[in-house]
């Protein structure tokens, strides 16, 4: 009986030295393992808001629509856009379309959007005439202007920056007084202003 119990031991005693190396790697691998466990359990990201504040997205502005603005302030309608029918020029006493709203009254007259002064002229019927070219085909025509105009042709313009003087420099319209005679094109193509201008505002 003694000799089987010291076989046994002399048996366990062999079995650790000849594996004991394959103890030390098991005992290594679960010691590193422990630590990566350890640290992706501490470097996880915080799941609730940071500062204990919900964090908003910015407010950011989607209607990329130009700005326009009135092209006078303070002034009358005056004959209206008739680009279809013949309407009567009392100075020219004439029938005759006329392709433009004409604000009746003495004023400042400004850019309606923004753009760039491509044209600046002084005829004898259209009087002094400032040409404004702006973005998606649209292009601007002040006539009537008075001969003081404070741009000059390549000027780049913001919508209300300032062109000129109403006045009755427009032979064509000379018993309309004072007045800015504004045309508008789209493509090449006249087009109503009232249709673009935000008229409500005026009134």
């Amino acid at each position: 009986m003694k000799t089987y119990q010291s076989n046994a031991k002399d048996k366990k005693k062999n079995f650790f030295k000849r594996h004991w190396h394959a103890f030390v790697i098991i005992a290594s691998v679960l010691v590193i393992a422990a630590v990566v466990a350890v640290s992706v359990v501490f470097t996880l990201p915080k799941s609730g808001p940071v500062g204990g504040t919900v964090v908003e997205p910015p407010n950011v502005d989607v209607n990329n629509d130009p700005k326009v603005v009135m092209p006078v302030k303070g002034t009358q309608s005056g004959l209206g856009y008739a680009r279809d029918k013949l309407v009567y020029w009392e100075t020219l006493e004439v029938w005759k379309i006329h392709p433009a709203i004409d604000f009746v009254g003495e004023s400042d007259v400004y850019a309606i959007m923004d753009g760039k002064v491509t044209d600046i002229e002084r005829t004898a019927l259209d009087g002094n005439v400032v040409t404004v070219t702006h973005e998606d085909g649209y292009v601007s025509v002040y006539k009537s202007l008075d001969a003081d105009i404070p741009v000059k042709v390549g000027d780049s313009v913001k919508a209300g920056d300032k062109l000129g003087k109403t006045s009755n420099s427009m032979m064509s319209e000379l018993n309309t007084g004072a007045h800015l005679h504004l045309e508008l094109k789209k493509d090449g193509n006249y087009v109503d202003p009232a249709t673009v201008l935000p008229v409500s505002e005026d009134k």
